[in-house]
């Protein structure tokens, strides 16, 4: 026997076939591929349809809220930071410093403490049968 039998022949020539259908598959068209719209902030949106009519005066507000956001978060915030770290963390190992971290009790349970001379006040006695 020499060949393929007529079966294996026709087997053969549908799998080529569909190797062909396959690879013309895989080709993309001129207008592939699809991407989905890109998301925006909202804050994006706004802007654009404000500045889709191009007049001065518009471009200059963008401009001037820009150079604001710039500000605001590149120096106001990282200042507030620092001066937040400087006087609750670095100014309390400081004499006279600007919080005063540890205040003296007013009415602490054993007793008020002369603050001049460190004597301590013994508390007053309970009397359970009187009334204050």
């Amino acid at each position: 026997m020499s060949g393929y039998t007529p079966d294996e022949k026709l087997r053969q020539q549908q799998l080529r076939a569909l190797r062909r259908q396959w690879l013309k598959d895989q080709e993309l068209s001129p207008r592939e591929p699809v991407l989905p719209p890109e998301a925006t902030w909202p804050m994006d949106r706004f802007w654009d349809k404000f500045l889709a009519n191009k007049s001065p005066w518009r471009n200059m507000v963008y401009k001037v809220y820009r150079k604001s956001m710039f500000i605001f978060t590149c120096v106001l915030i990282p200042a507030w930071i620092v001066h937040y770290y400087v006087k609750y963390h670095v100014a309390v190992s400081i004499p006279f410093r600007i919080y005063f971290q540890y205040c003296p009790k007013l009415f602490s349970l054993w007793g008020d403490t002369i603050v001049e001379t460190g004597e301590v006040i013994p508390p007053m006695k309970e009397f359970p049968d009187q009334h204050h």
